[in-house]
């Protein structure tokens, strides 16, 4: 019986010290997030003086090193600056309207999506790789900083313009679903995946993103837009904008191009040897020309004003679109694959 009490006395005095060794100031920091409106109860903490008792919260050799919060209800502004030993933060899918991880020189990952955020303070935690930021209301952020990212998904927010130039590690993109009429991806090296459709973009330079694998600028107001030599590239989407003309050269490892419901005149494909997938419907396309595509395996192009469609030698083709046009010309020599040609309602 005394050693099981002497047990217990010894768990409790390596509770309380594990508490009273927690860092001064990230101790005060805690503290006083506890101390707003509700986010003790949110947090299920009776005592803010044993901090050793909050959930989701690791503390290594007196740091905090990760906070797990996600949905917690918690609410307003969380103040982690200074966190030298802190490595992770999961916030997301709580009520926080401020943020900062500034000087956390060991943060890598930082999740604090879907809360009410207006600003994120960043500067200093240089180490971080991947972070997600999407569906708040973030009208910007910095990102000079952090020469390691990755991987950013600040989705959903409300950036009028967005610059991740010379971020040479970054690789995954996504800023879909803001008010972007600029964006700014030079000196991305290592970018492979771009996702910024529904914006209020007219342009976007892609010169220099030679890793670049999948591209989708769905839904923004880009009229003329001109693809050459992204030897990675694989997919684009660029449905529903304004767009009159595109132009895919010298993209060898290209397989899906869907630009359907623009108002393209012109569609020019040269040099995507490896091609399977076209989607162009509904646009004012009147001559279509993919002959030589030795993979094209489909191509949609319903609800043109199409009168000639050349497709010969594509010898992997196996289904031809072309329904709602005024074609009097197609050309289909050696497509021995070709199964089905969809021509209703041409003349």
């Amino acid at each position: 019986m005394k050693k099981a009490l002497f047990l217990i006395a010894v768990l409790l005095g390596g509770t309380s010290a594990f508490a009273q060794n927690l860092d001064k100031a990230e101790a005060r920091a805690m503290k006083a997030f506890l101390a707003e409106a509700g986010n003790a109860q949110a947090l299920k903490v009776d005592n803010v003086n044993n901090l050793a008792s909050i959930e989701g919260v690791t503390v290594e050799n007196g740091h905090i090193t990760a906070i797990n919060w996600k949905d917690k209800k918690i609410k307003g502004n969380l103040d982690l600056s200074g966190f030298k030993a802190l490595r992770s933060v999961d916030v997301a899918r709580n009520e926080l309207t401020g943020l900062s991880v500034a000087n956390c020189p060991a943060l890598v990952d930082l999740n604090a999506s879907r809360n009410k955020l207006a600003n994120v303070n960043l500067a200093g935690a240089e180490k971080l790789e991947d972070v997600s930021l999407y569906k708040n209301r973030l009208t910007d952020i910095e990102l000079s900083s952090m020469p390691f990212l990755k991987k950013l998904n600040v989705s959903n927010n409300l950036m009028v313009e967005f610059s991740a130039a010379n971020s040479f590690n970054l690789k995954t993109l996504n800023v879909q679903g803001n008010h972007l009429e600029s964006l700014n991806v030079t000196g991305c090296q290592s970018l492979q995946n771009l996702y910024a459709g529904y914006n209020k973009l007219t342009a976007l330079n892609l010169d220099g993103v030679v890793a670049l694998q999948n591209l989708n600028i769905d839904d923004n107001n880009i009229s003329s837009f001109y693809v050459q030599s992204l030897p990675s590239l694989a997919t684009i989407v660029c449905s529903d904008n304004n767009m009159q003309s595109i132009s895919v050269k010298n993209c060898p490892q290209l397989l899906d191009l869907v630009c359907s419901y623009n108002d393209l005149t012109t569609l020019t494909v040269e040099g995507c040897t490896n091609l399977q997938y076209v989607d162009c419907c509904y646009n004012d396309l009147t001559q279509l020309n993919l002959s030589n595509q030795t993979f094209l395996q489909r191509v949609i192009a319903n609800n043109n004003q199409l009168t000639w469609v050349n497709v010969s030698f594509d010898q992997a083709l196996v289904y031809l679109n072309l329904r709602f046009n005024q074609i009097t010309t197609l050309i289909t020599d050696a497509c021995p694959n070709l199964r089905m040609v969809a021509a209703q309602y041409n003349p």
